[in-house]
């Protein structure tokens, strides 16, 4: 009797326990980021998760409505094992970009995959492949954030066209051009930004920010005679200097191996070589984008030392978006230029005064590339001439960008032609 009993017993606990476990394993799962009363801001945090996480995560990065509350999640339809440690992975990205100060399963968990209105939805046992849901329309990769919010990137983009037809760019010339507002974080430009293009020495701004990460964990001492070769690297772009930050963390591979373990939001840059004594370095690699991302995360702070960087980066030096150009002198610049043959570029923070008298910030990325002048025989122009009409075609950009965000963005007046600049007149 005492047998039966226990048979009866355990075969109850497995009645009890078996559509339990069977539901768990059925049921697919998302990662949730964030949720609340208000639509629009579930739709702001969204844009700024999918700069984060980039293109490709970014088409399944969703809005979703529960119940009368309002959730990012990404949709993507995964075992719990794999949506935990993406969940995981995404929480360490957005703390370490800024986009949240939360940490761990915070800012980032897994969520059962929902209709949203209440009811769970669990793939069905035959088949055992998880049913495809409609494929959406893949956004332009080169035009991959949806938030751009003016007309000047169409007459920025009218003005390349006319500098095309007039000659003074070529067919070959590759450009790209993002404005970012940091005080009202929003994008304003974004024309070819996720475009992969050579760094030249723009790719210091990626060697000291490795440094300083090493310095704030105690790997390195910021030492004086790096201060001066710093300030050497940044505001005389000297090779010598940057050689010996790339050395000193071990080699090009070592810099590459702490951006991407610390900082995998720069998608399109990489280290792969020392600056030769030529100064003609064409495979060290970046974007407008991770440019921008770089500025704006620096302006706000989330950078290691980020107020040292901005000294080095504000130090006075030749710029191609404020010098020779009509923006007015009291306009700080914290930048960094690009230069070879084949790469003309700038890009940086401009941190402006409005009519209401307060200071403003927005990022400003330039780039001009022309690949077939990476070999000798396509270089018909002297080297000075090549560049100086591309450093005046992102003064002239820079301009027309000054006067957008002064006069839309905080409704001052400013005319730039009125002050010397020839703006976007062709």
């Amino acid at each position: 009797m005492s047998r039966i009993r226990t048979q009866l017993f355990i075969c109850s606990l497995i009645s009890i326990l078996l559509p339990v476990s069977v539901s768990f394993a059925a049921r697919t799962y998302d990662v949730s980021y964030s949720w609340g009363r208000r639509q629009q801001n579930a739709k702001v945090y969204a844009d700024k998760v999918k700069q984060v996480l980039g293109p490709t995560i970014a088409k399944q990065i969703k809005v979703v409505n529960r119940r009368g509350r309002y959730g990012v999640i990404y949709d993507r339809n995964g075992s719990y094992a794999e949506a935990l440690q993406e969940a995981a992975d995404h929480a360490k990205l957005l703390h370490q970009a800024g986009v949240t100060k939360k940490k761990g399963h915070e800012a980032a968990h897994p969520i059962p995959d929902q209709d949203y209105s209440g009811r769970p939805r669990t793939t069905p046992s035959k088949p055992k492949i998880t049913p495809q849901r409609p494929k959406q329309q893949r956004p332009n990769p080169l035009q991959f954030d949806i938030s751009v919010d003016s007309n000047l990137e169409a007459d920025i983009d009218r003005y390349i066209k006319g500098l095309r037809f007039r000659g003074v760019l070529a067919s070959t010339d590759r450009t790209s051009f993002v404005v970012y507002d940091i005080t009202k974080q929003k994008k304003v430009v974004s024309i070819n930004e996720n475009q992969t293009m050579m760094a030249a020495s723009l790719i210091k701004n990626f060697i000291m920010l490795a440094y300083f990460h090493e310095v704030k964990n105690k790997r390195l001492e910021h030492t004086n005679e790096n201060r001066l070769k710093l300030r050497q690297m940044i505001q005389r772009s000297a090779n010598t200097s940057t050689n010996d930050f790339i050395r000193l963390l071990g080699g090009p591979s070592g810099v590459e191996r702490i951006l991407k373990w610390n900082y995998p939001f720069f998608e399109n840059t990489r280290i792969v070589e020392y600056i030769p004594p030529s100064g003609r370095t064409y495979r060290n690699t970046t974007s407008a984008r991770d440019l921008n991302k770089f500025y704006n995360q620096l302006w706000l702070g989330n950078l290691p030392y980020s107020n040292k960087m901005k000294y080095y980066l504000g130090l006075p030096n030749g710029d191609r978006m404020h010098d020779k150009t009509c923006i007015p002198s009291n306009v700080r610049v914290y930048h960094k230029t690009g230069t070879v043959y084949g790469l003309v570029g700038d890009s940086g923070i401009l941190a402006i005064i409005d009519s209401q008298g307060k200071q403003r910030a927005y990022v400003f990325t330039g780039l001009i590339e022309d690949r077939t002048k990476t070999s000798n025989r396509n270089r018909s122009e002297a080297f000075w001439s090549w560049v100086g009409r591309r450093s005046d075609t992102l003064r002239r950009v820079s301009e027309a960008v000054y006067e957008y965000i002064y006069e839309v963005h905080y409704g001052g007046s400013f005319n730039c032609r009125r002050h010397a600049g020839q703006h976007l007149k062709r």
